[in-house]
């Protein structure tokens, strides 16, 4: 119903969403039948609807670019690195010989970075966000600011304490803490915006499953790590309750909480 309800709003821009429907499709197929490696299947899901929107509106790219490296890769240096300290999930072949830290895959990088980039893309495209421009508020320091701090503790702590990166149930703990937390507080102060997190939160999740399930049999990442609270089984293919939870389902409205926030004006404006 979701989907109806953003394709019934769309105001001329319903055969874009019928492309950002169609692309998951055939990254899903591609990545079966070739058995891509992970970096092409990260374009195929993301990269190639990121250009598509790019290319029909150039004016959304710069605010969204920047936004998505300031966001994903500070964020990763700190929650990649441990989730791979604490086996909570892990890529086991790269095709870069480099890891961060000798423990985290560039992957993972590439991954958080273009999935930030399309979800501000289509954020701010389906719901005509760009009209404000692409001035990014200085509050965005203090995104960088927190940043920082938990890089800086990361950093610290693995040169001198290692024990001080392992968290028991880290997925859950990282979670509630980076994206549960930071979604209820901002909805309880503008819960005007529920419905369009929803929309897009929606969309998302299906693209994520998707991509998830076909990761999993060609076997582009794993969960080595016992620290779960459950664990979902669909045909076979098992995963973290987590990563239904926090992953598939919140982190993308949760994301956008950050985006409006930090970065654009936490105002409402209709198409």
């Amino acid at each position: 119903m979701r989907v109806i309800n953003l394709y019934k709003n769309m105001k001329g821009k319903k055969v874009d969403l019928m492309m950002m429907i169609l692309f998951p499709v055939v990254a899903t197929i591609t990545t079966l039948v070739l058995r891509t490696n992970l970096l092409i299947s990260i374009f195929l899901y993301f990269g190639v609807p990121s250009l598509y929107i790019v290319l029909k509106n150039p004016k959304i790219m710069k605010k969204s670019i920047v936004f998505a490296f300031v966001f994903s890769i500070p964020l990763s240096l700190f929650v990649d690195n441990l989730a791979a300290v604490n086996g909570a999930w892990e890529v086991p072949e790269s095709l870069f010989p480099v890891k961060f830290f000798g423990i985290a895959t560039v992957e993972v990088y590439f991954f958080g970075l273009m999935w930030v980039f399309l979800t501000i893309l289509m954020y701010e495209y389906f719901f005509d966000r760009h009209k404000h421009g692409n001035r990014i508020p200085t509050r965005i320091k203090y995104l960088l600011y927190i940043f920082s701090l938990l890089i800086f503790f990361v950093t610290i702590a693995f040169f001198t304490k290692k024990s001080w990166l392992l968290i028991p149930y880290y997925y859950l703990f990282v979670g509630v803490i980076f994206v549960i937390a930071p979604l209820i507080v901002f909805l309880y102060y503008h819960p005007e915006f529920m419905s369009r997190f929803v929309d897009i939160g929606f969309f998302f999740f299906f693209v994520l499953l998707a991509f998830e399930l076909t990761a999993l049999e060609v076997g582009q990442w794993i969960f080595p790590g016992r620290d779960f609270i459950g664990f979902v089984d669909i045909k076979g293919y098992r995963f973290p309750i987590e990563e239904l939870f926090i992953w598939m389902i919140a982190a993308t409205p949760s994301l956008l909480c950050y985006y409006e926030y930090f970065a654009d004006d936490t105002k409402l404006t209709d198409n």
